[in-house]
């Protein structure tokens, strides 16, 4: 779209118009001034205890590492490289998907 010079002319003449004269009083209110309140249904501040729950808890499953440390230590924790080679290929393939 191509807006002319006059066009342009024309808008600012639109809102040159529209200022208030100088000299003209303008009654001066003072808002009321209210705090904003937020109300929480207990359903809400149920779900809100859970998330704080699942924030503040480890990311880490110490009953599975356990296992797993126990397993390594006595030698029976064997890991097939082909296992392996399928989930680092399907990884990648999944990130190329995105």
């Amino acid at each position: 779209m191509i807006i002319s010079g006059k066009q342009i002319q024309n808008i600012l003449k639109a809102y040159g118009d529209s200022k208030i004269e100088k000299g003209t009083k303008t009654e001066k209110t003072s808002p009321a001034y209210k705090k904003d309140e937020v109300i929480l249904s207990s359903q809400a501040q149920e779900f809100g205890q859970i998330l704080q729950n699942i924030k503040n808890s480890s990311d880490v499953r110490e009953d599975k590492v356990k296992e797993l440390t126990e397993r390594i230590n006595s030698g029976n924790y064997n890991i097939d490289a082909k296992d392996v080679a399928e989930k680092m290929i399907g990884r990648l393939m999944a990130d190329k998907l995105r």
